[in-house]
């Protein structure tokens, strides 16, 4: 900082717009949104404000459970405030001021703040006499603090309404007390009114057990249609498992079926294949004996032709010898003569 000083405008910035005022969507937002963490007196408290502390409790986030919700929105403000002191002073600075030397404490200061930080660390705990107890002991309970929800019994005069919407000078679920009406109105607390004829769609009822009713309900019918998904479910899987098992059944007829077929098949071809082969070798048969009918017949024409060709031959021979003493004979008588 002392390096790098803030510009004048940076300075008036931080001087005047530290903490701005806040708008009533941004009150109202908060409000809905700690409704759980927030009683009627911190409500109360918050609502008094100004609109600059409001911004600077909302500037620090959303509310947590507490026990005094009323300290921490005021604790807010003030470390708000605090804050915006530390930056004041900050845009003050020229960048030449110097840092002013801490003043180092002395040895026994140091040896003292050892032993105490060392007793603190590693404390010894006795047990207080009875007689010198100022409560009751360590068994007691301690109040409930947590804010509990507004909710009302009748739907008239002392009921509990909830603001459906940002209506009715009411942000969307506060809840009010009815404490009187008119012929077309409800009045509430804090002087404020709804009309009759808006209800549930401007504002509702709150009664005591109504959620829950709801709740059961809501339980019941979730737990009926979960019920009934299951049995769907269960005849599903049962009527998909004798589906499968018809299916099965007529595979395994189907599987039989073919295989007697693929018998039967076989053996007629296996009685057409012993009966083509009776007739081949019948067949055979009938050829064989055919060509030895035939060779038998072709050597007994054979023997035939060759013994009539002896005896032509030989009748040949005879008629030549014939022949031949003719001539001798004659050829003698002509030398005779």
């Amino acid at each position: 900082l002392a390096k790098n000083p803030a510009s004048d405008d940076e300075k008036k910035i931080l001087r005047n717009f530290v903490a701005r005022e806040a708008t009533p969507e941004e009150r109202d937002s908060f409000l809905v949104k700690n409704y759980a963490h927030l009683n009627d007196k911190a409500r109360g408290v918050f609502r008094e404000m100004s609109a600059t502390d409001q911004f600077r409790v909302i500037f620090d986030g959303p509310m947590k459970e507490s026990r005094d919700a009323v300290e921490i929105l005021y604790g807010r403000v003030k470390r708000f405030l605090d804050m915006e002191l530390q930056l004041r002073a900050l845009s003050a600075r020229t960048g030449n001021e110097q840092e002013k030397a801490k003043k180092q404490p002395s040895a026994k200061m140091q040896e003292l703040s050892v032993r105490i930080a060392h007793s603190l660390a590693n404390p010894k705990y006795e047990e207080v006499p009875a007689s010198e107890r100022r409560c009751s002991g360590v068994d007691q309970k301690l109040e409930d603090t947590t804010p509990k929800l507004l909710e009302g019994t009748v739907k008239g005069v002392g009921g509990m309404i909830e603001a459906m919407q940002k209506k009715y000078a009411m942000i969307k679920g506060e809840r009010l007390r009815v404490v009187n009406e008119t012929k077309d109105l409800w009045k509430l607390e804090g002087e404020k009114t709804v009309p009759k004829a808006q209800v549930n769609t401007g504002w509702k009822w709150i009664i005591k057990g109504a959620e829950d009713e709801v709740k059961k309900k809501a339980d019941e019918q979730a737990r009926k249609k979960a019920a009934k998904e299951e049995e769907a479910r269960k005849k599903a899987e049962a009527a998909k498992k004798a589906e499968d098992e018809t299916a099965k059944r007529g595979r395994s007829k189907s599987k039989d079926k073919s295989k007697k077929d693929k018998e039967k098949k076989e053996k007629k071809e296996k009685k057409e294949k012993d009966k083509t082969k009776k007739a081949k070798d019948s067949k055979k048969e009938k050829g064989k004996s055919r060509r030895r009918s035939e060779s038998e017949a072709e050597e007994e024409e054979e023997s035939e032709s060759e013994s009539r060709r002896k005896k032509s031959s030989k009748k040949v021979k005879t008629k030549a010898k014939k022949t031949k003493k003719r001539k001798r004979s004659s050829s003698e008588e002509s030398y005779t003569s």
